[in-house]
């Protein structure tokens, strides 16, 4: 009986190509046009609206929440690509 063959291992280093993936378009928002309604102008802006618009109305505590959660969006978005370019810098060392 012949001894087993002899296992030979090898470590090879490769680096993977850098993916390809382009950044995205620039946004290009819409503007919003908001109508501050008061005890006041209440009168007026129904009389503005009658046609096909519709009002939506929010408490100052709610569209504080809006804001905050615009802030918060901002921040991820600035964390998510502070992650990318440590994955692109990655690639490039």
């Amino acid at each position: 009986m012949a001894p087993p063959a002899k296992i030979i291992t090898e470590t090879e280093y490769v680096t993977p190509p850098k993916p390809i993936v382009s950044n995205p378009d620039a946004l290009d928002l819409r503007d919003v046009e908001f109508v501050i309604v008061t005890k006041e102008n209440v009168d007026e802006v129904f009389d503005k609206l009658k046609d096909d618009k519709v009002l939506f109305a929010l408490t100052a505590k709610d569209y504080e929440k809006i804001a905050l959660n615009l802030s918060d969006l901002r921040s991820y978005i600035a964390q998510q690509k502070s992650i990318i370019i440590l994955y692109e810098n990655a690639f490039d060392e």
